[in-house]
């Protein structure tokens, strides 16, 4: 049995459990707001008010009311339309944002808060000539279907009345949808609405064909004076709308209207779509949307949101001057075979054209609609002859999308005066390029002087960070003078060049630091590297300086081409083949710098290690990117290239884990047997009993009778490393076997040379007499 909770823990993980429940109070923002709702067979835009507890408001189409009790999120009520009436109960999500709802009679109702729908009449709203009554009907659904603005969709009831039986809410409903389909698929101007006469009386109608553009079928509206003298936009019975809308979806090619919205997504009219819907989200995923929307081919792929910015910009601002925008106005046929021509000026035009992507074999792959190349040009001058034009109607002034413009407003905001215009820019870019150029020259001689400073100083580091001064100033500087080139507004203009020729002033900036940077960092890790005995820190180190400094060079050779829109196919094509032509120049160079790569990987010695090569000793002092120094034993310096060391055979002295020793000792021939048995005895002990001495692998013993004395060899090894080591070993031995012979009484024989006299010969004329 676990025992029970102390009072206080308890008490304190109730007070957790209670905060941290969701409350309703605060995590749902109650039923007031506008609603989109929608069911099996139909929707509706429901405006909620409350007070306390009751819950009330309207809904359109169908002009209907609905009012209710609520209590925690739950609302329980009675809809009403004309005749017609039933129950509902709403659940309202923990977020406040959405329900789920059910009729009495067993259907679901749902919805979701939509935006703010405008109260009173909007200013476009209008139905006194069928010009009018269409302009109202796309400003509403647009704004509901394509600008998220659902509640507009309630101004678009007014303006219709409908034919044939008269059906309920979700007939009604379905005709609506129906008729939009018809007007979004078509392609149709404004102005060519019919004018009515000035006589009409009420029940006068009048007809406008409209039709998706190529396809030679078209759809009759059709506009009636009713008796308030407003004009109404007559609906047909559901079928035979139903029917006129797969008659037009077929003339285009299609079976289905999922088909046709896929189909036309890559139009004139998509991409004037894309172009304003993506500026409205600009700093989301619209950015990148509405950037799509022109060509900007020509300008460099890292200058293409800065660039893509300034021209959006002038084009979104010279648009809302032109006009209202109304996407049904535009062609949606992406197999246009000719440009559409949005606007015209003597400075220029707005249009919209297609660019044909084809593969290797000249076959077509993709169409691209586009605002064209010539748009983007003459944009600047568009705008400026267009800015003193009032925003249109129904348009609010946009937020500014790039640098430029928003530091235009600001300075113009203070002082208005400076837009006066001189030698191509306004003052207050003259004011502005002059202060950026004064403030790059002020940081250029700042780090020159912190250079000088950091030189005067001791210390290789010191030197090295000195040389880091002027890349560094050189970096502030291109920095200056690229923010200079996007909110001065230098380019569009005269000044085209200007930020291809800033970007790879940063370009060259940086890679000049990341050279200086590559050697600081070699020359620290290279005091160290000079520190320790092995010569493979060096080798590696200068391997990768090289290496390092290569990349840094190729790389800022590929940034600069690609920002002046080269293709990086050639300039790397080019950097292979001029590769080829320095290596082959300096075949010798890359010869020693592949032998020092192959010293690093074999490692035959190490720095200090004597080896012989060449048939010469010497001692290795340091082994660099091309060639290796060495130190003979006459003190002289030979430096040999790493291409001819790699290649000859070397012997390493002090690569070995013993070392040998070999002596022959000679004693006099009068030495007695047994003492020389006893000698080579001991002899053996006396090296047994040395420190260093291996004694596995000795050998010592009589091996020959020489010249002056009997030979005794001593052949063995001292565990030892170094030559200075081998030499105090065999020192002792040699002091050690001196002892030795002292001790027992024999001598070393020494040359000596025996002569002997033999007698005289007789006196001439004596002969000898045989015995």
């Amino acid at each position: 049995m676990s025992p029970p909770l102390r009072p206080i823990p308890l008490f304190l993980l109730i007070l957790g459990l209670i905060v941290a429940l969701p409350r309703s109070g605060v995590a749902q923002d109650g039923w007031p707001g506008d609603w989109q709702t929608y069911w099996s067979v139909g929707e509706a835009f429901v405006l909620l008010e409350q007070r306390g507890e009751t819950v009330y408001g309207t809904y359109q189409p169908g002009d209907g009311r609905v009012t209710g009790i609520t209590q925690d999120g739950v609302l329980r009520g009675t809809w009403q339309e004309a005749d017609e009436s039933g129950s509902f109960i709403f659940v309202l999500a923990q977020d406040g944002q959405s329900f789920a709802g059910r009729f009495g009679s067993g259907d679901w109702w749902n919805g979701h808060r939509a935006g703010i729908a405008q109260q009173q009449r909007p200013d476009w709203w209008s139905g006194a000539t069928p010009q009018a009554k269409l302009r109202s009907i796309l400003a509403a659904g647009n704004d509901a279907q394509y600008h998220g603005r659902e509640g507009q969709v309630r101004w678009i009831e007014p303006l219709l009345s409908y034919d044939g039986p008269e059906g309920d809410s979700s007939d009604r409903d379905r005709r609506r949808r129906t008729l939009w389909h018809i007007l979004d698929i078509s392609t149709f101007r404004l102005w060519d609405a019919p004018v009515p006469p000035p006589e009409a009386e009420p029940g006068t109608e009048l007809t406008y064909d409209i039709g998706p553009a190529g396809a030679g079928a078209t759809y009759q509206l059709v506009f009636r004076l009713d008796d308030t003298n407003l004009w109404q936009l007559v609906l047909p019975p559901g079928p035979n709308l139903q029917a006129d809308l797969a008659r037009l979806i077929a003339a285009r090619g299609y079976k289905t209207l999922d088909e046709l919205e896929k189909a036309r997504a890559g139009s004139p009219r998509m991409v004037m779509m894309d172009f304003i819907l993506g500026t409205a989200d600009w700093d989301g995923a619209g950015g990148a949307r509405a950037l799509r929307a022109l060509d900007l081919d020509h300008v460099p792929r890292q200058l293409r949101r800065a660039e893509g910015a300034l021209m959006a910009d002038y084009l979104k601002r010279t648009i809302d001057r032109i006009g209202y925008v109304y996407w049904q106005e535009i062609p949606d046929d992406p197999a246009r075979p000719l440009p559409y021509t949005f606007y015209r000026h003597p400075l220029g035009k707005i249009i919209i054209a297609p660019t044909d992507i084809k593969d290797e074999d000249g076959r077509l792959v993709e169409r691209l609609w586009r605002f064209s190349r010539d748009t983007m040009e003459a944009l600047p001058a568009l705008y400026e002859a267009l800015e003193r034009m009032p925003i249109a109607p129904g348009l609010t002034a946009p937020p500014p999308l790039s640098q430029y413009f928003a530091t235009r407003r600001a300075v113009l905001a203070r002082a208005d005066g400076l837009q006066r215009r001189v030698l191509g820019l306004e003052l207050w870019q003259w004011i502005g390029l002059a202060a950026y150029l004064l403030a790059m020259s002020g940081v250029l001689a700042l780090a020159r002087r912190a250079a000088r400073a950091l030189g005067s100083g001791r210390g290789p580091m010191a030197a090295h960070l000195a040389q880091m001064g002027a890349p560094a100033g050189l970096l502030m500087a291109a920095l200056l003078f690229l923010d200079a080139s996007e909110r001065l507004g230098l380019t569009l203009r005269a000044f085209g060049p200007v930020s291809a020729l800033s970007a790879i002033l940063l370009i060259f900036a940086v890679a000049a630091l990341a050279y200086r940077a590559v050697s600081l960092v070699h020359g620290a890790l290279m005091v160290r590297a000079v520190q320790t005995s092995a010569y493979t820190d060096e080798i590696v180190l200068s391997l990768a300086q090289g290496l390092l400094k290569l990349l840094v060079v190729i790389g800022a050779v590929i940034a600069c081409a690609d920002v002046a829109g080269l293709p990086y196919e050639g300039v790397l094509t080019g950097l292979g083949i001029g590769g080829v032509a320095v290596a082959f120049a300096a075949r010798e160079t890359v010869a020693n710098i592949i032998g020092g790569a192959i010293l690093l990987s074999d490692r035959p010695f190490r720095k200090g290690d004597m080896i012989e090569a060449a048939g010469t000793l010497a001692v290795i002092e340091t082994v660099g990117l091309r060639s290796t120094r060495l130190r003979t034993m006459d003190n002289t310096l030979m430096i040999m290239p790493n291409a001819q060391l790699s290649d000859q055979v070397i012997t390493n002295w002090d690569n070995r884990q013993r070392r040998k020793v070999q002596m022959l000792i000679g004693l006099t021939f009068d030495t007695p047997r047994d003492r020389l048995e006893r000698f080579v005895a001991r002899l053996m002990e006396v090296y047994c009993h040395q420190p260093d001495a291996d004694t596995e692998d000795v050998t010592i013993g009589v091996v020959s009778l020489g010249p002056q004395s009997v030979d005794i060899e001593l052949w063995g090894h001292f565990k030892v490393v170094t030559y200075e080591a081998q030499v105090a070993a065999q020192q002792a031995l040699i002091l050690d076997i001196l002892s030795l012979a002292k001790e027992m009484h024999v001598s070393f024989a020494f040359p000596t040379r025996t002569v002997h006299l033999a007698a005289a010969p007789p006196a001439t004329g004596q002969e000898d007499v045989p015995a």
